[in-house]
């Protein structure tokens, strides 16, 4: 899967998930941008929606929140320019149709919520414009998953079938704790759907992250703001500073740099190292010439410059043709092949 340019095969795409930290505010949504570019993060994203059409008016509290989180229209198209300025790739999650449409020109890719895994229209909406989807599965169940994933598939088959389609593992509690994380679950959905997998972290902390990195997952989303202390929205709290996801998306590279590939070999700086550490086959006593070699009679030592240690029964039984002295390393030149 290819989100823009960047290829989530070859390296782990990073998510500073900005989501309504702006509490409504441009300037601060600009701001943050500016700070997740600095971290090295691979994109920023956001949520598009409006409050009539994600909850309830008889929800008045949820209804207002909504209503005070909101950007305009042209906040997001001013947005999605400066993401594009400060060389750092810019996704919102669309909560409803009219915002999909108003998105599609300016993401590479489509983020569905935890929340809409089960709202198969807006699914079928957003597999339309055959864009790449990263599915987070929050809350939801097997049931759940195959009939989100049955829906696109019935509007564009080629997502799934060219594996455009990415699995975000989920815990839609704020804040997870470490040990409700369930992190197992990113290798279950990789090998149950056959399809790129993630995570879409609310763990305080690095520590989920980097976990997932190692088992797997090739997407990170992690909440981001400008600071955590005094804030009143609870995203904040759960979120990392840019000093935090600088550090995230360092201890990432990392990890996956140590990944190396899937065999078991001897790695080129082991190379010098063989030489001193491995063992050769010793004499154990003072030998005299002409004697018949028994197990008895030798021992392993450092450097591997004789015969290797693993080769030992090889030469049981043979005669040497002169003296070897106790702790000497034996070679074949010692023995009568």
């Amino acid at each position: 899967m290819k989100i823009a340019h960047k290829d989530i095969h070859k390296s782990v795409f990073i998510i500073a998930e900005i989501g309504a930290n702006h509490e409504g505010d441009l300037d601060t949504a600009i701001r943050m941008i500016d700070a997740a570019a600095g971290t090295n993060a691979d994109a920023v994203k956001f949520q598009t929606y409006r409050a009539e059409k994600i909850v309830t008016p008889a929800e008045s509290q949820r209804y207002a929140h909504f209503q005070k989180l909101e950007l305009s229209d042209n906040d997001f198209i001013t947005l999605a320019k400066h993401a594009q300025s400060k060389g750092i790739l810019f996704l919102s999650t669309p909560f409803d149709i009219e915002s999909v449409e108003l998105l599609d020109p300016i993401v590479p890719a489509f983020k569905i919520a935890s929340g809409d895994l089960t709202t198969l229209a807006l699914i079928a909406a957003i597999a339309q414009k055959a864009k790449p989807i990263l599915l987070s599965t929050g809350m939801g169940s097997i049931a759940d998953i195959d009939a989100a994933l049955a829906t696109i598939r019935s509007v564009n088959q080629r997502l799934i079938q060219e594996k455009q389609v990415a699995l975000l593992h989920c815990v839609s509690s704020y804040p997870t704790k470490i040990e409700e994380a369930n992190l197992l679950s990113i290798q279950f959905l990789r090998q149950r759907y056959d399809l790129p997998v993630g995570y879409s972290d609310h763990v305080i902390g690095p520590l989920a992250c980097e976990t997932a990195v190692a088992l797997g997952a090739r997407i990170i989303e992690k909440h981001f703001t400008l600071e955590k202390e005094g804030k009143t929205f609870r995203d904040h709290a759960l979120s990392a500073d840019p000093a935090d996801m600088k550090l995230l998306v360092e201890h990432i590279r990392s990890i996956e740099a140590s990944f190396g590939v899937p065999q078991k070999i001897m790695q080129p700086v082991e190379s010098s190292n063989s030489r001193t550490m491995r063992r050769s086959v010793a004499a154990k006593e003072d030998i005299a010439a002409g004697s018949i070699l028994k197990e008895s009679m030798l021992t392993f030592l450092r450097p591997a410059t004789g015969i290797p240690a693993q080769d030992m029964r090889a030469i049981i039984g043979k005669r040497t043709k002169n003296p070897i002295a106790r702790s000497h390393i034996i070679t074949y030149n010692d023995i009568e092949v």
